[in-house]
C-alpha cells in the first residue's frame, strides 16, 4: 500500500490543533490567537447588549474601555441596554418584541394585598418595591418597550447572551424570567408550570427574533454568546451539574448552527474561554486534553453507584482519589512536545527516497532523542518519535493489518509515521535483501503506564504495591498493553528484527521520583519476561547503565518543569549517544551480514 504524506490536516493552521491552539496558551496571561472571525468597524459603531446576567459584564467592560455602548436611560441601576432586567431565554426576548405593553395578561402582575403595591412579574428585578398602581406599571412597561425599539433602530451591533433553557410559564403560555414567588409574587402550581426548552424551540425562537430585528433595523448584526455562568438551581429532576451542562450544550449548539448558516449571526466564544480546563487541573495531563488516571479514577468512583449490587462494592475501602500533584509519575509533556517539533523539522529537511535504511525507530520522545544521537554518529536510519508517550499508553492509535498502526494523536504523528512506514514496507517489498532492525520503546512509557498499572491492581484489591509478583505485572500487560505489544509482534512476524529498549534509570536520583524506582525496575523486568515469551529481545538499558556508569549526573536531563521538578523521564545527549553506541557496537554489528550497511 503506498504511503501518503498528504492529509486534510497537513495544511491546517495552529489554531486547528489542540496543542498549539489551546495547550500552549497560558490562560489569563496571554490571548488565544485566531479565536473568532468577528470584525466590528469602529467608525459609527453602536453596541447594545441583552441576555443573561453575563450580558451586564459585557456592557460594563465595553463602557469601562470607552467603547460606544448603548446604556438604558430607564434602568441606570445596572449596565444594560434595555429596561427589562435579565433576559435568560430567547422566548422572553421574543415575547417583549411581540408584546403590547399597554395591556397586561391575566397573571403577569402581582397585587400585594398587604402593601397595596403592584409587582411586574415580567420584570421582577425592576422596581422591586413595586408600583403604586397598575396603570403606572403598564406605563413603565410601555416606556421600556419604546426604548427597546429606539435602541434597536439606532445600534448596529447587538450582543445577545444566551443563558438558560429552563423557564416558567402560566396557563396562558406567558413566559417569565424567573419563577413567580422567587423574586416577586407568589407561586401557584395551578397557574404556573415549569418548561424546559429544547433545541428546536430555541432555534425557532431565535429565528423569529431575527425576523423582528430585521424589520426594525435591516443592518443590525447579532453576536451570539453563551453565558459561562452555571445555573443557580434546576427545576428538573437532574443533578444541577448535569442540568447545567445540558442547558449550555443546547444553547451552544443552536448558536453554532446559526452562526455557521446565517450571515445575520456571529458567535463569540465567551463560554469556551471561561470553561476550558486550565493547567494543573488534576483531571487532565499536561496537554490539558488527555484525561489523567486521577481524572478517570474520580469519574469511575461516581460510576460505581450505577451498580445494583452497590452495597457490596462500597463496603470495601473506596480507592482514594490521588490528586495529580501528589503523584510521583509526572509526565514531562512539554519536553516531549519540543522533541516532536524537532522531529517535524528534521523530517522537512530530509528528501524522501526509495533507498531502504537498516534502522527504523518507532516510539515516543525517547526514540526522537535516540534518532538525534544516531544522526550525530552518522548512522543512517528512519523514524524516531511518532507520538507522545501518552499516545501509546492510552491507545491513541488504530490497529491496521496493512500499516501496523495508524496514529490518531495528531496530524503531526501521522506525518512522522509515514516515512517510517514507507521504510518498513520497502524492506518487505524487497523481500528483506537487507537486514531490517526496528528499535522501539512501545509498551514502556513508564511515566504513564506505572500509574495505570497501580490503579489497575488496586481495583483488584492489591494495595500493597511492594508485594506484587512478576506474574501480576505480566497480567497488566495482557490486559492493558496487548494492543501496543501486538504492533511489535506483527512487525516481528512480518520478518523484521525488533528490539525493545527500556526507559531511563534516573528516577532514583530525584527526591520527587525516587519512590518510583522499585515499580519502574519491576516493570522493566516483567516486560522483558513478557517479550521473551514472543521472541522479542529486550535491552534493559537502565540496568546496564547502573552497572557501567560511575558518574550518572553527566547523563541526566537538565530540564525542569514549571513546578520546579526535574525530568527523571529522559536523559541528556550523552545518555542517548551512549545507548546508540551500545546498540551499534554490541547489538547490531555482531549480527550484520556483509551486504548490510549502517
Amino acid at each position: 500500500m503506498p504511503v501518503k504524506n498528504d492529509t486534510p490536516y497537513k495544511y491546517k493552521e495552529n489554531k486547528h490543533f489542540w496543542r498549539t491552539g489551546v495547550a500552549d496558551v497560558k490562560l489569563g496571561h496571554e490571548l488565544v490567537q485566531s479565536l473568532h472571525d468577528i470584525a466590528i468597524e469602529q467608525e459609527d459603531v453602536k453596541i447594545a447588549s441583552i441576555g443573561s446576567c453575563f450580558a451586564q459584564h459585557v456592557g460594563h467592560w465595553l463602557i469601562s474601555n470607552n467603547y460606544p455602548f448603548s446604556q438604558s436611560k430607564l434602568d441606570t441601576a445596572r449596565t444594560s441596554s434595555f429596561a427589562f432586567g435579565n433576559i435568560y431565554t430567547p422566548k422572553c426576548f421574543l415575547q417583549w418584541l411581540n408584546h403590547d405593553a399597554k395591556v397586561s395578561h391575566r397573571f403577569d402582575i402581582y397585587h400585594c394585598q398587604k402593601t397595596g403595591n403592584y409587582f411586574d412579574l415580567l420584570r421582577p428585578t425592576l422596581n422591586e418595591a413595586g408600583f403604586i398602581s397598575k396603570e403606572e406599571l403598564l406605563s413603565q412597561r410601555e416606556n421600556a418597550k419604546s426604548e427597546l425599539y429606539e435602541t434597536l433602530r439606532t445600534c448596529n451591533v447587538l450582543i445577545f447572551t444566551l443563558g438558560l433553557t429552563e423557564t416558567w410559564k402560566d396557563i396562558d403560555h406567558v413566559f417569565y424570567p424567573s419563577c413567580p414567588g422567587v423574586i416577586a409574587g407568589e407561586f401557584d402550581d395551578e397557574l404556573y408550570s415549569f418548561h424546559e426548552f429544547h433545541y428546536d424551540e430555541i432555534l425557532s425562537d431565535i429565528t423569529a427574533i431575527k425576523a423582528k430585528l430585521k424589520a426594525i433595523n435591516p443592518d443590525l448584526k447579532v453576536i451570539l454568546t453563551v453565558s459561562p455562568v452555571p445555573l443557580t438551581a434546576t427545576a428538573t429532576n437532574k443533578h444541577i451539574l448535569v442540568a447545567n451542562q445540558y442547558s449550555k450544550a443546547v444553547l451552544r449548539s443552536v448558536a453554532g448552527y446559526l452562526s455557521s448558516t446565517d450571515d445575520c449571526f456571529q458567535y463569540f466564544p465567551s463560554y469556551e474561554l471561561i470553561t476550558v480546563n486550565n493547567e494543573n487541573d488534576f483531571r487532565f495531563e499536561g496537554n490539558r486534553r488527555t484525561v489523567s488516571m486521577d481524572g478517570v479514577n474520580y469519574v469511575m468512583q461516581h460510576f460505581n453507584h450505577a451498580f445494583a449490587d452497590n452495597a457490596k462494592v462500597t463496603s470495601k475501602a473506596a480507592p482514594k482519589v490521588m490528586l495529580a500533584n501528589s503523584s510521583p509519575a509526572i509526565a514531562h509533556e512539554a519536553e516531549c512536545e519540543e522533541e516532536r517539533l524537532e522531529a517535524i523539522k528534521k523530517l522537512k529537511k530530509n528528501v524522501n527516497t526509495n533507498q531502504t535504511k537498516m534502522l527504523t525507530l518507532i516510539g515516543d520522545s525517547h526514540m526522537g532523542k535516540l534518532s538525534s544521537a544516531f544522526t550525530d554518529l552518522g548512522i543512517a536510519h528512519c523514524g524516531g518519535m511518532i507520538m507522545n508517550g501518552s499516545g501509546f499508553a492510552q491507545k491513541r492509535f488504530f490497529s491496521c493489518p496493512d500499516e501496523y498502526m495508524v496514529p490518531l494523536e495528531s496530524a503531526e504523528s501521522r506525518t512522522l509515521w509515514a516515512p517510517a512506514l514507507k521504510n518498513i514496507k520497502l524492506h518487505e517489498e524487497q523481500n528483506f535483501q537487507q537486514l531490517s532492525v526496528i528499535i522501539s520503546n512501545i509498551g514502556l512509557q513508564t511515566h504513564q503506564n506505572v500509574g495505570r498499572m497501580v490503579q489497575s491492581l488496586r481495583r483488584k484489591g492489591l494495595h500493597d504495591i511492594n508485594a506484587l509478583s512478576t506474574e501480576q505485572y505480566v497480567d497488566f500487560f495482557q490486559e492493558d498493553q496487548l494492543e501496543q505489544l501486538s504492533i511489535l509482534i506483527n512487525l516481528r512476524d512480518a520478518g523484521h528484527d525488533v528490539i525493545v529498549i527500556s526507559d531511563t534509570p534516573f528516577c532514583q536520583y530525584f527526591e520527587h521520583s525516587k519512590a518510583m524506582k522499585p515499580l519502574i525496575y519491576a516493570y522493566h523486568a516483567a516486560l522483558e519476561l513478557t517479550l521473551s515469551n514472543v521472541d522479542i529481545p529486550f535491552l534493559n538499558v537502565a540496568h546496564i547503565f547502573d552497572e557501567e556508569i560511575e558518574e550518572p549526573s553527566s547523563y541526566m536531563s537538565n530540564f525542569v518543569d514549571e513546578n520546579g521538578l526535574n525530568d527523571w523521564y529522559h536523559g541528556n545527549e550523552n545518555y542517548y549517544r551512549w545507548i546508540a553506541k551500545k546498540l551499534v557496537y554490541e547489538v547490531l554489528m555482531p549480527v550484520m551480514q556483509p551486504q548490510d550497511e549502517l
